[in-house]
């Protein structure tokens, strides 16, 4: 039995038990399987829980190191908000790329909720880590929406393994009083780190976007970038801007 049947089956499955008993991840799942060609998908392994992932291999003969794709909890990990057309395009241009899915956000704004998400997170991203360096030791990660700000808090607390650069878009938090933590946290992790802030995008990144600047310069932050990108993010040309602008930042620092 095909894959694509497999994953159909699947789908009708979880539409027969009831939309309440299944979770989004799964829903993602069993999409992105219907979707995908077979060769992109794989799993991987975060304690007892299997979670997809989606590589590409680079289409040059020399590679650069892999992009790690990790998308908003929202989102799925080929998202057409930015991240399906980045784990694509930079492939022509030396980067093997990894997404992987996310857990089903928070129930609430609840800090033990979001705690025990953060937790989940970060497994997924060791993983994810690990399997991105068997082939190269060089490995970018493109984070999104809360999972980005989460991420941040991980690397300012030490709790991960920092990679070769950061690229944020659009890190915020949903709570308030989460989100005021946030500008000091992208400031005390040391990984060099691209800031971009969609013009027409979240409000709370952009109440905080003259603050996270200056919180930089104060923790004396060596690399750090801030881009606002015009236009909206569904349109192509909004995000072949994102594309160029990450593209900049990794040449810059020498990619």
């Amino acid at each position: 039995m095909s894959s694509k049947m497999l994953a159909f089956l699947l789908l009708l499955s979880l539409y027969t038990q009831g939309a309440e008993a299944v979770s989004m991840e799964d829903w993602h799942k069993a999409d992105l399987s219907w979707q995908l060609p077979a060769d992109e998908i794989t799993e991987l392994l975060a304690g007892d829980k299997s979670f997809l992932a989606l590589k590409r291999a680079a289409f040059t003969p020399k590679v650069k190191g892999t992009m790690l794709f990790i998308p908003d909890w929202s989102q799925h990990a080929s998202s057409p908000k930015n991240l399906n057309l980045l784990r694509k395009e930079f492939n022509d241009y030396g980067w093997d790329t990894l997404a992987i899915a996310v857990p089903d956000a928070p129930l609430s704004d609840d800090t033990q909720d979001l705690e025990n998400y953060k937790n989940q997170l970060q497994q997924r991203i060791e993983v994810a880590m690990t399997s991105a360096m068997v082939s190269n030791g060089t490995v970018i990660v493109v984070a999104q929406g809360s999972s980005a700000a989460l991420i941040s808090q991980l690397y300012a607390d030490k709790k991960l393994q920092e990679p070769q650069s950061l690229i944020l878009l659009e890190a915020y938090l949903p709570a308030a009083d989460q989100q005021r933590s946030l500008p000091l946290a992208i400031a005390k992790q040391q990984v060099p780190t691209l800031d971009l802030m969609q013009q027409q995008g979240n409000q709370q990144v952009a109440a905080q976007w003259k603050l996270r600047k200056q919180l930089a310069r104060q923790q004396q932050k060596l690399l750090y970038r801030q881009r606002e990108i015009s236009g909206l993010i569904a349109q192509a040309e909004t995000q072949q801007r994102v594309f160029k602008e990450i593209y900049g930042w990794l040449s810059y620092q020498g990619y």
